[in-house]
């Protein structure tokens, strides 16, 4: 009689252990598989364009340094931005940048400097932002021309305005 109890006991709790512990398993189940399911499907992935980088350039010639920085290529906005420095220990920078200054595109048009922001004819350390007009068309490079600073005709600094 004991021994029946004992069994009776036994299955008893082995079928409390079994119909418990089969409701908690089958959500976790069912989490993993839809986990499984979510890593083994591909994710879709937003490409954005690649972002064009616009890095300084320098010309160091007959004593002058001039660096030009591109701001807001290819954007734009109200006017075409480009930092521009002037560093020399002999020369004196007593020029206008606007007047000395022109913009040229992939067909050779050349568009004049429309303002200097920056200071001064004078000293021998000179730096601003150059602004130039936005293209009404577009074009695949554009070129900051910089003439006749010490003696040097052309400084040409030139960005692809093309993705590779």
């Amino acid at each position: 009689m004991k021994q029946g109890i004992l069994l009776i006991l036994i299955f008893t709790v082995t079928g409390l252990l079994a119909a418990c512990s089969s409701g908690a398993v089958q959500p976790q189940l069912a989490q993993a598989g839809a986990m499984q399911a979510q890593t083994t499907q591909p994710e879709k992935v937003q490409t954005l364009p690649v972002a064009l980088t616009f890095e300084s350039q320098t010309n160091d010639e007959k004593a002058v340094t001039v660096e030009v920085t591109p701001l807001n290529l290819p954007q734009g906005g109200t006017s075409l931005d480009f930092e521009v420095a002037f560093n020399t220990h002999s020369v004196e920078l007593d020029f206008d940048p606007v007047k000395i200054s022109v913009l040229r595109d992939d067909q050779g048009h050349e568009y004049p400097a429309l303002a200097w922001e920056g200071p001064g004819p004078t000293g021998h350390h000179r730096s601003g932002t150059l602004r130039f007009k936005v293209f009404d068309h577009p074009t695949n490079f554009v070129e900051v021309v910089i003439r006749d600073v010490a003696g040097v005709p052309e400084r040409v600094f030139r960005w692809d305005l093309t993705e590779k």
